[in-house]
């Protein structure tokens, strides 16, 4: 089953680092066979207040253990420090349902 990294972000302060982090997370992430569906606020808000401000990344891996794998990975704890300071995130782990 597939694996998700759901991140809610209220970015504060965007940043040169913020952005290198950014460019170079992608990179990351598919190096641990991931994948972006979601990257942006969103598109319109249609209900609840949850989204406003914030942006949304969805990354799926071929597996849970895949999505853990790159989030603990030395790769990707050398970039976090890039966006130290630019805001608030709260990330999560899925299970698929495929």
């Amino acid at each position: 089953m597939s694996g998700y990294i759901v991140t809610v972000a209220k970015l504060t302060n965007i940043t040169p680092e913020f952005r290198e982090y950014a460019a170079k997370a992608a990179a990351v992430v598919a190096q641990y066979g991931g994948s972006y569906l979601v990257r942006g606020p969103a598109a319109q808000q249609v209900e609840g207040d949850l989204y406003a401000g914030r942006t949304v990344i969805v990354s799926r891996f071929p597996s849970v253990d895949a999505a853990r794998a790159f989030y603990e990975s030395p790769e990707y704890a050398q970039l976090k420090p890039l966006r130290a300071g630019t805001g608030v995130y709260d990330i999560g782990l899925f299970q698929g349902v495929d």
